[in-house]
């Protein structure tokens, strides 16, 4: 069975907001636990100040539960957790064919931290080891001033943060770029051309800095200014916590941010690469098919009560944005609140002979990147619920992963949603522009 590779970039955006509302019930699960060190970090060179973690919980703070994007950075939070959600049919035997395999982060994820070691082997890393771990570089770590930075990932007010802490941090940035895991499959620009990440380093000022491409190796992509990179897999948990078997994916993460005051200072992108290396039982012709997979998120604009979504197809864009002009917290930094959007910028491919996708950053002729395919909510006392974490949630989500409400039980499944607007089924919940149609 060779590697399957799936890729998808995203990018998060962040704007002025304008009215409608949703609330949604929490039901939070415990993650799994992490031990690799850090096992989750920040990305936050520009406005925005963001959480991951290493078994694919994004956008979550770690250590309070609560969210963990905070946006502009130095006020409150605006999403309380995000993630993938993957779902396709395995005939590796491990449970019945006909049975969809779920698995993804939602409030609960189905990753642990680590590779797939080799072909359907069933091996992964141990996600205590040290090179098990979320890695971080900062193209000027060696001397930016890093007081904020220090101060958000050591949680402690700016003016409590002293010299030590920033002294390991600027420590802590230099070992992610000497120890950069390209070998894994890290992006980094490579120098020479030999496909070995060969970090060096000179003096400057009397300041031991790194050699910047293309005098030397450097980590990252996109000539972005900050990187967070990470690898997982869904074969070390056992099973999802949607009660399916594994399906054997590596999940490779990388995410990125510019230091710009612009537009783009308000932005994130994320580029997820999915492989098939299988399981232990999966056979040498194993494959998956009708695969399916989606953007979850749980948006929470400061106040959680007050939230409006919807989705611009156009665009490619789900968005989430406040009620009404005021927000209760976001009043307390003396702002209107902003919103926020997730956008598909490479969806995955299929073969269209006349078209050219975008894969990975290059260009693939011969084929293009699907579109945004459905978009739809949950909310509390809404229609519809988060499905449960069990096996009829697994049905709900495979479901959900086509386009189709979530419904308790198998096939077949509703036909579309239906618009609460103009009563036709749909594949688009609450589509449209809330600057145009502000009064849906």
């Amino acid at each position: 069975m060779a590697h399957r590779s799936f890729f998808f970039l995203f990018i998060t955006l962040f704007f002025c907001s304008f009215p409608q509302a949703i609330a949604r019930d929490k039901k939070q699960e415990k993650g799994n636990a992490v031990t690799g060190i850090p096992a989750a970090s920040l990305l936050n060179i520009n406005n925005i100040s963001s959480w991951y973690e290493n078994n694919t919980r994004q956008e979550g703070n770690p250590i309070t539960g609560n969210s963990g994007l905070t946006f502009p950075r130095g006020t409150t939070t605006a999403v309380f957790l995000s993630g993938l959600m993957f779902g396709a049919y395995c005939n590796d035997g491990a449970m019945p064919a006909t049975q969809p395999r779920i698995s993804g982060e939602s409030y609960s994820t189905g990753f642990y931290p680590g590779a797939i070691i080799g072909n359907r082997t069933g091996v992964t890393e141990d996600p205590a080891a040290a090179d098990v771990r979320i890695w971080r570089i900062r193209r000027d770590y060696a001397t930016a001033d890093l007081r904020l930075d220090a101060a958000e990932i050591n949680m402690t007010p700016e003016e409590l943060i002293n010299d030590t802490q920033i002294a390991d941090l600027r420590l802590q940035y230099k070992k992610d770029w000497q120890e950069w895991p390209a070998h894994k499959g890290a992006p980094f620009y490579d120098a020479n051309n030999d496909g070995i990440y060969s970090p060096q380093f000179e003096t400057v000022g009397g300041i031991e800095v790194p050699k910047r491409y293309p005098a030397a190796d450097e980590p990252g992509l996109a000539n972005a200014d900050q990187v967070l990179w990470y690898v997982a897999n869904d074969i070390r948990l056992g099973e999802s916590p949607w009660k399916t078997k594994p399906l054997g994916l590596e999940q490779q993460v990388t995410i990125w941010g510019y230091n710009r005051t612009d537009a783009v200072g308000n932005m994130l992108f994320k580029k997820f690469k999915y492989i098939y290396k299988g399981t232990a039982t999966t056979p040498a012709n194993g494959v998956l098919s009708n695969a399916y997979i989606a953007h979850w998120s749980d948006p929470d604009l400061g106040d959680a009560g007050d939230d409006f979504v919807g989705c611009d197809t156009t665009l490619n864009l789900g968005y989430t944005y406040n009620a009404t002009g005021v927000d209760r917290e976001y009043q307390k930094y003396h702002t209107i609140p902003p919103s926020v959007g997730f956008s598909i910028l490479q969806g995955p491919v299929i073969p269209s002979p006349n078209d050219t996708a975008i894969v990975g950053l290059s260009k693939r002729p011969g084929f293009k990147n699907l579109p945004m395919t459905s978009f739809l909510y949950f909310a509390g006392y809404g229609n519809y619920a988060d499905p449960p974490f069990n096996l009829y949630g697994s049905w709900q989500w495979y479901s959900i992963l086509q386009g189709f409400p979530p419904t308790p039980q198998p096939p077949p499944f509703p036909k579309k949603i239906i618009d609460p607007k103009t009563l036709d089924s749909t594949f688009f919940w609450l589509n449209g522009d809330p600057v145009i149609n502000p009064n849906p």
